[in-house]
């Protein structure tokens, strides 16, 4: 667009200065008045040349606002992405807690025992409705570790089976 401005300007300036060079030519040979056309030529001609320095100017203003405008929208798209690896972070910070509360919960269950969770800190546990005197009480279990507690009295890997 700037080169159809620049260039209409110069077309302009050129007819301007060939009607002021044809209006010399046939009137009169005076030296005086050429130096007159010569010189409105020249002034048409510095016009033009203000007008594409204006036009470049302004140009110029129009590219930096634009890069201007680009780098804020890249700034600004940064930090869109750096709060949504934020808050991805935080989910997956929540959901190892989850994880480790669950393994905490699981890991207050005797891993000796499958089937019932046994208490891994109580002092004795014994069968349901056995002669046992407790002070923990359970029912049919699975031994997969080491009976501590006693309650696989046939070695068969179920302890407190019911008969």
């Amino acid at each position: 667009m700037l080169k159809k401005r620049v260039a209409s300007v110069a077309v302009a300036a050129a007819v301007l200065a060939i009607a002021l060079i044809g209006v010399g030519c046939g009137s009169s040979s005076n030296a005086g008045e050429a130096e007159a056309q010569q010189s409105t030529t020249q002034q048409a001609y510095r016009l033009a040349a203000h007008r594409h320095a204006v036009l470049a100017r302004e140009q110029r203003v129009r590219a930096r606002r634009e890069a201007a405008r680009r780098a804020a929208l890249r700034e600004q798209r940064a930090r869109e992405r750096e709060e949504r690896e934020r808050r991805a972070l935080a989910r997956q910070e929540k959901a190892k807690e989850a994880a480790a509360e669950e393994a905490t919960e699981e890991s207050e269950c005797d891993p000796n025992y499958s089937g019932a969770c046994l208490n891994p800190n109580a002092s004795d546990y014994d069968c349901e409705g056995g002669s046992g005197n407790g002070p923990y009480y359970t029912g049919e279990v699975t031994v997969v570790g080491v009976d501590h507690y006693g309650l696989d009295a046939d070695g068969d890997g179920v302890g407190c089976e019911s008969e």
